[in-house]
């Protein structure tokens, strides 16, 4: 080797390193599962008007809902129903339901699925939910042609099992 080329292969060396630290570090980054971003972030603030005209025809049609999550069993699956209002606080039969679900501590993993009608105004679905928590639920129904979407929290639970010699009441 040529005298005087140590320090030029030295610098050399560190930037590389430097250059493969980085991208460990964002290879680490981006596969956490408990980091999310928005999908379509950018096409939604564009659309911000569309997403506010839906927020005031939500409070003009007047709609509510209740979303519920089973306890979480040993089968992998768990059962979420939406029960789904008019403004009367009447249930609202025969809408096209689907739904949105993400555990918060694992937001980039979503959950989706069409709900099915199970009574008037009452829709379930089941979900490969294992873990217990706060999870989100959006839901976008459509009746007719009027369109309602929002969301809540729901928490899930693990189901309790009873013990050998131990009565459940």
């Amino acid at each position: 080797m040529k005298s005087g080329m140590q320090w030029p292969i030295g610098v050399a060396a560190i930037l590389a390193s430097t250059v493969a630290a980085n991208i460990v570090v964002m290879r680490i980054a981006n596969d956490d599962p408990s980091f999310a971003v928005e999908p379509d972030y950018y096409r939604k603030a564009v659309h911000f008007d569309s997403t506010m005209a839906q927020e005031r025809q939500n409070l003009s049609l007047g709609w509510g809902f209740d979303a519920a999550m089973d306890s979480i069993g040993t089968s992998g699956q768990t059962r979420l129903s939406v029960r789904l209002r008019d403004a009367s606080q009447y249930p609202l039969p025969g809408a096209r339901v689907a739904v949105m679900a993400r555990f918060n501590a694992r937001a980039n993993d979503t959950l989706t699925a069409v709900m099915k009608e199970e009574a008037p105004g009452t829709y379930v679905t089941t979900l490969p939910i294992t873990h217990a928590g706060q999870w989100e639920v959006r839901v976008d129904a459509t009746h007719g042609s009027q369109r309602f979407s929002t969301s809540a929290r729901v928490t899930a639970v693990h189901a309790t099992t009873a013990s050998a010699g131990t009565s459940v009441r």
